[in-house]
This record gives structure tokens, C-alpha cells and sequence, in this order.
């Protein structure tokens, strides 16, 4: 079995068992555990359904491949960035440095947004050195 195969298989069953634990912990009077455990096991459940990646983030993992096969291209990077088609190394680093103050999680945003960001970066930087 594969790996995300077996990982998709765990989510759900963990989901499936945590939703019917929080039920009966919930009806038995212990709400205070059961509605917390519920709520995470419906979690777990939704990242299963979509596949095993965070809505957020919406980004595999991209180890070293090139930035055409990352999904994004150089549009889509100058566009999150708010950079222009002549933007230089600067300018982009500059960008995304502004950019992440906003969107990193530890001021509030998410790893999703920062991993798009800092994605976009690396494509327009991949670029520049083409």
C-alpha cells in the first residue's frame, strides 16, 4: 500500500472513530471532552476528503523540481508578490520580506499563505537566473 494511500486510510478511520468517541462522550454528559473531540475527528476527516493536503495551503511539497512543475508560474508569482515583469532580485526579496511580516504564522497568518509567498519568491528568482 502507499504511503499517502495508507495515511488517507489512517485519517478516516482515526476520523470515523474520534466523530463516534465525541458522540457518545458528548451524550454520556462529558461534553466538555466529547465536543472537542469531535470537532478535531471532523477535521481530520475534511483533510482526508481533500486528499490529505491543508485547504490552506493548497501546495505539495516541491522538493527541487523546477518552477513549471511546482504549479506556479511567473504571472501567478509577480502577482502574489505585487512585483512588476522587470522586477530585479531586490525588489522581489524586498517584496517578499514585506509580504511574509503579514502572512507567516507567527503573526497571525498561515503555513499555507507563507509556503505560497515564499514559493513565489523562488519562482521569480529561478527566473531571473535564466
Amino acid at each position: 500500500m502507499k504511503t499517502e494511500t495508507a495515511a488517507q486510510s489512517t485519517r478516516i478511520t482515526l476520523g470515523v472513530i474520534g466523530v463516534l468517541a465525541g458522540l457518545f462522550l458528548t451524550l454520556r454528559g462529558a461534553g466538555v471532552l466529547g465536543v472537542p473531540i469531535a470537532g478535531a475527528a471532523i477535521g481530520m476527516l475534511g483533510i482526508a476528503m481533500r486528499g490529505g493536503r491543508s485547504k490552506a495551503g493548497g501546495q505539495e511539497r516541491t522538493g527541487g523540481r523546477a518552477p513549471s512543475q511546482r504549479g506556479m508560474d511567473a504571472g501567478e508569482a509577480r502577482e502574489i508578490l505585487g512585483v512588476g515583469k522587470d522586477a530585479g532580485e531586490d525588489e522581489i526579496r524586498s517584496a517578499h520580506r514585506t509580504l511574509m511580516k503579514r502572512v507567516h504564522p507567527d503573526a497571525g497568518g498561515s503555513d499555507g499563505l507563507a509556503s505560497r509567498v515564499t514559493l513565489a519568491r523562488d519562482v521569480l528568482l529561478d527566473a531571473l537566473k535564466k
